[in-house]
C-alpha cells in the first residue's frame, strides 16, 4: 500500500488518442489536443485559490502529462520533476486500437498481449507514489500530473472500482485511517464562475454515505 501522506492528482489534458478514442498507453506518446492544452491553461490561474497549496510537482515523462504538468504550473512556479515509471499501463499489442475493442478486455481484466497485466502496473505505480511521498516531509503536499490508467492502479492496488476520470480533473487524496477498504478521502476541484469548489469524489460518495450510516 501507499505511504499516508496527502497528495494532488490530475490527468493530463485531452490528447490526439483520447480525442480519436483510440488506446495509447505507455508506448504511444500521444501530444495534447487544442483543447488539452487550453484544460490546464484556464486550470492553472485559479490553482491559488487551493486552501492546501502543492509545493511540489511530479509528472510522467511522457509529453501529453509533461506540457499540462508545464501549462498547470504557470501559476505555481514549483520544482518539477519527471518519472518514466508514471507513465501509462503499456498495453502492448492493444496500442493504438479502438476503445471499444481493447476497454471490454481491460474490464475483464485479460492481460494485454506483450504488455504489462494489471497488477504489474499497480505494482510499478505503488513503487513510484511510494518514492514520491517519502521524498517529501511532513509540509511537502505533492502535485502528480499523469494518466487516467494511473487513477485505476491505485484502485487495484485496494481492490476498489474507480469510476472514469476526466481530463484535467484536479483530485486531492487525504488519508482516512477509519476507511478500511480505501483509505483516503478523496476531493475534486470544479471551476464555477470565478471560484475554484471543492467537493467529494463521486468514487467515494458511497463509502462515506456507509461510514456516516
Amino acid at each position: 500500500m501507499l505511504p499516508q501522506k496527502p497528495f494532488y492528482l490530475i490527468r493530463h489534458g485531452e490528447s490526439e488518442a483520447n480525442k480519436a478514442n483510440i488506446a495509447a498507453g505507455g508506448g504511444i506518446d500521444s501530444q495534447l489536443t487544442e483543447k488539452g492544452r487550453q484544460q490546464p491553461k484556464e486550470l492553472s490561474p485559479f490553482l491559488p485559490q487551493l486552501k492546501i497549496q502543492p509545493t511540489v510537482i511530479h509528472h510522467s515523462s511522457m509529453i501529453r502529462a509533461t506540457d499540462t504538468a508545464i501549462y498547470l504550473n504557470a501559476s505555481l512556479n514549483l520544482d518539477m520533476h519527471p518519472h518514466q515509471d508514471l507513465r501509462e499501463h503499456e498495453i502492448g499489442d492493444w496500442e493504438g486500437m479502438a476503445w471499444e475493442i481493447v476497454l471490454p478486455q481491460l474490464n475483464e481484466h485479460v492481460p494485454p498481449p506483450n504488455g504489462e497485466t494489471r497488477h504489474q502496473f499497480a505494482s510499478r505505480i505503488q513503487s513510484i507514489f511510494t518514492d514520491i511521498l517519502n521524498s517529501c516531509t511532513d509540509d511537502d503536499i505533492p502535485m502528480i500530473v499523469c494518466h487516467g490508467g494511473v487513477f485505476h492502479a491505485l484502485g487495484t492496488l485496494y481492490e476498489y472500482g474507480i469510476s472514469p476520470i476526466q481530463n484535467c480533473h484536479l483530485h486531492y487524496f487525504e488519508p482516512e485511517d477509519e476507511w478500511d477498504d480505501f483509505p483516503w478521502r478523496v476531493k475534486t476541484f470544479d471551476i464555477e464562475g470565478e471560484k475554484l469548489i471543492e467537493k467529494q469524489a463521486q468514487f467515494c460518495l458511497s463509502v462515506a454515505l456507509e461510514k456516516s450510516a
